[in-house]
């Protein structure tokens, strides 16, 4: 029959499948975590902060101001300058340092860089998730790959016990129901054979979306004794609020609301700067010839009233402060919510596969034994099919265990924050400059 060619066109393809290429799981996400995304918008997020720290610091360093004017100027005066035009010009050369500032300029710096950690923290869990997705793609298309040998597997064993079953009736020892029932069992397995390959054909297409490439045309089997667990769920738990990358953000947020409150609380210091002005001017005020002016000044601004604004800004960024605090504490909820479940999945699933394990060899050795004794007339035909299906339901149940639990041992690294580290991917990198060719372009252009 053709399901037969179809089970030695398999097992050829299986066989010119090993000269081919192999990806593992960790080759697959390395080189293609910088691609994806999600990780791309959190990197860049990123390093827009690193920016801003640097923005920030510029206010510890003196600002340098040229100023070039030319123009007409008219003037009129009781001292004797009377309807005077001139063609005024005017250069000057300024110097402002800051000394003082109610220390707003460091609570800047400390608030871009409490933004910073939170945006570093937020493309570590960016990139956890892809890895924990593209790692769930690999599992998953593997899981279908196997599932769907296991529906031919079956497929081929129902031919074999219809050919059994045909033989047999030709020569008369057999009945048009047990034909009829071979062949409802037969359409069955047929039918559970494109449902496989559909699986596989879903599970492919998810790969790529999440992975951004083809699926390769072998996937080496993951092996995760590699990857070691905390001893205990309390462990685990203690991990994932201290090095998780959504506690850490939470943390981050939680002290760039104070350093903000601390920015507020500025304004209401004064402010000393030390001001130098060099000053070159020719025909002015109505008087001919050239001016030179140089000053150094110590300038205390000090503002007396502005309405309260002040005031309510402290008071909102109090509120912001208890905001993040909140999201803080419900973030420690989840994490620890999420960690609990994950190791609650993966110590049942580990144990399920140990007795899925058993009774995989149970019901293969029940189907052998009902075989014999079919072929001697001590067991009917319903009773070999039974057997079949539950070999095949068997095994497909010990599949999903196995893959499940992998799955779920990872989503325990995920909570703890220590996947990327536990499977040895790295951080995608700041390219420095990240300046486009067109931005330089603008930037010349306005002179900066």
């Amino acid at each position: 029959m053709n399901v037969k060619h179809s089970v030695l066109g398999l097992a050829m393809g299986l066989a010119f499948s090993g000269w081919a290429s192999a990806a593992s799981l960790q080759e697959v996400v390395a080189e293609n975590i910088e691609h994806n995304p999600q990780v791309q918008e959190a990197l860049h997020n990123y390093a827009a902060t690193v920016q801003g720290i640097r923005q920030a610091k510029a206010g510890y360093y003196p600002t340098i101001d040229a100023t070039l004017g030319y123009g007409y100027e008219w003037t009129d005066k009781e001292n004797g300058v009377d309807d005077v035009e001139l063609n005024r010009r005017e250069a000057r050369l300024n110097l402002n340092q800051m000394i003082f500032d109610g220390f707003a300029t460091s609570s800047e710096v400390a608030r871009q860089q409490a933004q910073s950690a939170s945006r570093a923290s937020a493309l570590k869990d960016q990139a956890q998730q892809y890895v924990l997705n593209a790692s769930r793609a690999y599992l998953e298309v593997q899981r279908r790959e196997q599932l769907l040998t296991l529906a031919k597997e079956s497929l081929y064993n129902h031919v074999k016990i219809y050919d059994q079953i045909k033989r047999r009736s030709e020569s008369g020892m057999g009945t048009l129901a047990s034909i009829q029932q071979a062949e409802g069992r037969l359409a069955l397995a047929e039918v559970n054979m494109l449902v496989a390959e559909n699986n596989l054909r879903d599970a492919k297409a998810s790969y790529m979306r999440v992975v951004g490439q083809p699926v390769p045309e072998t996937l080496e089997p993951f092996d995760s004794s590699s990857l070691m667990l905390p001893a205990t769920v309390e462990e685990a738990v203690s991990k994932g609020l201290a090095m998780q990358p959504v506690a850490v953000l939470a943390q981050a947020d939680v002290e760039e609301a104070m350093a903000q409150r601390d920015a507020a609380k500025s304004r209401m210091s004064p402010r000393l700067d030390l001001e130098v002005e060099r000053r070159w001017d020719e025909d002015i005020d109505g008087v001919e010839g050239q001016d030179e002016d140089l000053t150094a000044m110590l300038r205390l601004r000090y503002n007396i009233y502005n309405g309260g604004g002040d005031q309510a800004r402290i008071r909102q960024t109090e509120y912001q402060i208890g905001e993040a605090q909140a999201i803080q504490r419900d973030a420690q909820r989840q994490i620890r919510e999420s960690v609990e479940l994950s190791w609650n999945a993966y110590d049942t699933l580990k144990r399920q596969s140990e007795y899925l394990e058993r009774h995989v060899i149970s019901s293969e050795d029940t189907r052998n034994s009902y075989q014999k004794q079919f072929d001697i007339g001590q067991r009917s035909l319903l009773d070999l099919l039974d057997t079949e299906n539950e070999v095949f339901s068997a095994k497909n149940q010990l599949a999903d265990a196995r893959v499940d639990t992998e799955i779920a041992k990872l989503r325990i690294l995920t909570g703890t924050g220590e996947l990327l580290e536990a499977m040895e991917i790295p951080l995608p990198e700041i390219d420095e400059p990240m300046i486009t060719e067109e931005s330089q372009m603008e930037m010349a252009d306005s002179g900066q």
